[in-house]
């Protein structure tokens, strides 16, 4: 069953004008409603949806574009997941073994109201070795600066929080995650669940039904006190800027680190997503829209893009990285966590 105000829709087309999609292929959300309601079909343009939220937030009928997308993937099977859907596979294994508890060598209390939580990053080293990103280096930047904040969080065992099996239409993978993170997180007595993953917090915060309170790091990063002088320009996650409407709070940590903030073109609620997208859909069309990306980024002079998302950071490192995209793009792609703590060290 479809969301139930796709009904709403009157085929205006400006959905299909704005699709990020629209910019590198034929797809079309507003064919994809009219062919599912009034011949039933399924179309792969339900499949290349990035899920980014930009069509929902221009749709003068405010369709939940998003919802249908999700509810016409369920229980379907698509053969291009990204990484050979190891990925997936991996989200699969751990709904049906115990957890594992994640370890950094900062201080963390087991008495504490805050708990943290830094995704699947241990993963993202072990299968993206190649893309020169060192994810594991997000927790323990994440964690220096709460210490340096004066919170020493809980570390929850926890499994994946779902997010990729969810939008890929496997909700009975992601119906089990759930089960278990929310027995661990209702039960630890916590009051604040803290994520430095966009993904992760959309997906505690939206999906689960959770008794803390579900917060973004960069609303805890006021400023590392290092004044550490440089230009950078911010990347908005889908998942942290237009699906959670958070945009101030990693700008406000930037800025109070004495970084100049560039914004690229294309900003805030209307940023261009890095075209990957739950781990589907890595191809020469995706691969087009982060070319867009990083031409905006460059366009600023700025020497380092910011972001918040593993995804982001993964897919735009490994364009860069490319021999000949190499020679073209100078500037570093990091997280913010691991941007402001290193600053902090320097300091």
């Amino acid at each position: 069953m479809a969301a139930s105000n796709v009904q709403s829709c009157y085929q205006c087309g400006k959905c299909t004008s704005i699709c990020p999609m629209r910019r590198v292929s034929k797809t079309s959300p507003r064919s994809s409603i009219y062919n599912s309601n009034v011949y039933g079909l399924d179309t792969k343009d339900i499949w290349t949806c990035l899920t980014c939220g930009l069509c929902p937030q221009e749709c003068p009928q405010q369709v939940d574009f998003l919802s249908f997308v999700k509810e016409e993937r369920e229980g379907k099977k698509y053969e291009e997941i990204a990484h050979k859907g190891v990925f997936s596979e991996t989200a699969a294994l751990m709904s049906k073994l115990n957890g594992s508890s994640v370890v950094t060598q900062e201080q963390k209390s087991e008495n504490s109201n805050y708990a943290y939580f830094p995704g699947c990053v241990d993963f993202l080293d072990l299968f993206l070795h190649d893309v020169g990103v060192n994810f594991g280096e997000i927790a323990t930047s994440s964690m220096k600066l709460l210490n340096h904040a004066g919170i020493k969080p809980k570390i929850l065992p926890l499994k994946c929080c779902g997010h990729d099996v969810l939008w890929q239409g496997k909700k009975d993978v992601f119906d089990r995650l759930v089960k278990y993170n929310t027995k661990v997180i209702n039960d630890s007595g916590i009051e604040t669940l803290i994520l430095s993953c966009a993904e992760c917090y959309r997906t505690f915060a939206k999906d689960y039904n959770l008794k803390p309170k579900v917060v973004h790091i960069s609303e805890f990063l006021k400023g590392t006190g290092a004044n550490h002088k440089s230009t950078v320009t911010f990347h908005d996650p889908c998942r942290l800027g237009r699906h959670m409407g958070q945009y101030d709070a990693p700008r406000e940590a930037l800025k109070a680190s004495g970084a100049e903030l560039v914004e690229m073109a294309h900003n805030k609620g209307d940023a261009m997503c890095c075209g990957v997208s739950s781990f589907m859909n890595c191809n020469e069309q995706t691969k087009a829209m982060r070319v867009l990306r990083l031409d905006e980024a460059q366009a600023t002079g700025a020497k380092t893009m910011i972001t918040t998302c593993t995804k982001c950071l993964a897919h735009l490192n490994c364009l860069k990285n490319e021999k000949e995209a190499a020679k073209k793009y100078d500037i570093d792609i990091v997280d913010l966590t691991v941007y402001l703590a290193r600053q902090l060290e320097a300091k």
